[in-house]
């Protein structure tokens, strides 16, 4: 049996990059977790259907997050200051050895998958720690929490605390063991893992490559974040002409691979990350606290590189990635102020904001997922309401409601989370 359920609001999606599309007061037909389409009145088929009106708000994409920690959660905003290797070393990784111990897992990873949820990133692409049981602890609370997700058990082999490192044997067994125990067709589902080429042996990433080939499952890891990161690669792979040629030597770069940050790329890498159909994920907010540098976010969407944008908490110090919209557009805009010989440009609001829903979306597509990311007849209904509420907003338009929510609006603002059609 088919079911059906109508809603009346003012949409406003990016199905491309160049502009906001907005269809006020729409009707949206959803049947079997998908849109149908959009109409102005209700077909004479569904008039016996009740419809949930949205009111004054706008209706939007529900949020996707490309690059998130999740055992980060609970550091938010410490040691910002610091660049990426010490923040590593004396923030991250002591916090990260707790997860050993699965009690303190079930007890903090719920509340990051709450936090998701409550802030509207309703499909996140998430990082584990190197500990097994522990980061299915976290599939788990996601998958209770009604979210979709990939999840990744992080491998280290080297170049990491004793506590945290393992042999290359135990990190492989121990992700090929996570994808087996988490493999099938549920709403969170496996992704492979290596932390960054600094910490993986060439062996282990070679064997992880291989084992995202055999199981046919993507890849998540960190690019080109730091000049000094960059430095140490080409010191530790010295075969390699590049870093990205790293990943590329050890099978892990394809069009199921997801790259963060990869601000300091040659343009020989670029192509290959092009020839690859690899993606690469922006943290914007994650680059400007540590210091790290600001990707050619403008260049690379001029050039057709796939990209995403990601929240990279807790590097970056929020979960809401409609902050990652505005920071995405700020550090382009600083960008193109501090060097101006470089020509760089200003990414418009519509790009970012296209980033965070259709272009994250278009991940989840390529991994067979119903596409998803926009208000197109076929795809997903994944959907948030929003209401900033009256006074303030009661003179805007829905789009300057939307940008006004973006800028200035916090989670009190969603009202309703749709995902697939229902309502979390």
């Amino acid at each position: 049996m088919n079911l059906t359920a109508l809603y009346k609001g003012h949409f406003i999606d990016t199905p491309t990059p160049g502009q906001f599309r907005v269809r006020k007061d729409a009707i949206a037909i959803v049947e079997d977790g998908k849109l149908l389409s959009l109409e102005r009145e209700v077909p004479a088929q569904f008039s016996s259907l009740p419809v949930k009106d949205s009111g004054a708000g706008v209706v939007i994409p529900s949020f996707i997050d490309l690059h998130v920690h999740a055992p980060q959660h609970m550091q938010m905003g410490v040691g910002l200051t610091l660049g990426l290797l010490d923040w590593l070393e004396n923030h991250t990784f002591p916090r990260e050895s707790r997860f050993a111990d699965e009690a303190y897992a079930r007890s903090l990873y719920p509340l990051f998958a709450a936090e998701l949820l409550r802030q509207g990133s309703l499909r996140s692409v998430v990082y584990g720690t190197v500990h097994l049981e522990s980061t299915l602890i976290l599939a788990q609370a996601l998958e209770k929490a009604g979210l979709i997700a990939f999840v990744g058990k992080v491998n280290m082999d080297r170049n990491a605390p004793d506590d945290l490192k393992e042999t290359s044997e135990a990190s492989f067994k121990g992700s090929e063991e996570f994808c087996r125990r988490l493999a099938g067709q549920g709403r969170v589902r496996p992704i492979v893992t290596p932390r960054f080429a600094p910490s993986c042996t060439k062996k282990l990433m070679k064997e992880l490559g291989r084992l995202s080939q055999r199981l046919n499952l993507p890849v998540q890891s960190h690019l080109a974040e730091t000049l000094t990161e960059a430095q140490w690669v080409s010191q530790l792979f010295p075969e390699s002409r590049s870093y990205t040629d790293v990943y590329n030597d050890c099978g892990l770069l394809g069009p199921a691979s997801l790259m963060a940050h990869a601000i300091f790329l040659n343009d020989e890498e670029i192509n290959l990350i092009m020839e690859r159909e690899s993606t690469l994920v922006h943290c914007p907010s994650a680059n400007i606290n540590l210091g790290s540098g600001i990707m050619p976010l403008g260049r690379y969407l001029d050039r057709g590189v796939n990209l995403g944008l990601g929240s990279d908490v807790g590097a970056g110090h929020t979960l809401a990635m409609y902050r990652s919209v505005v920071q995405a557009v700020q550090a382009s805009t600083l960008l193109r102020i501090l060097r101006p010989e470089e020509n760089h440009r200003a990414v418009t609001l519509s790009e970012a904001f296209y980033l965070a829903t259709m272009g994250n979306g278009k991940f989840f597509t390529r991994q067979g997922w119903v596409p998803c990311g926009a208000f197109e007849p076929g795809m997903s209904f994944d959907a948030l309401a929003i209401d900033m509420g009256l006074p303030e907003a009661v003179d805007l338009s829905p789009l300057n409601q939307l940008e006004r929510f973006l800028y200035a609006g916090d989670d009190r603002h969603i009202k309703t989370r749709i995902l697939a059609g229902r309502q979390l």
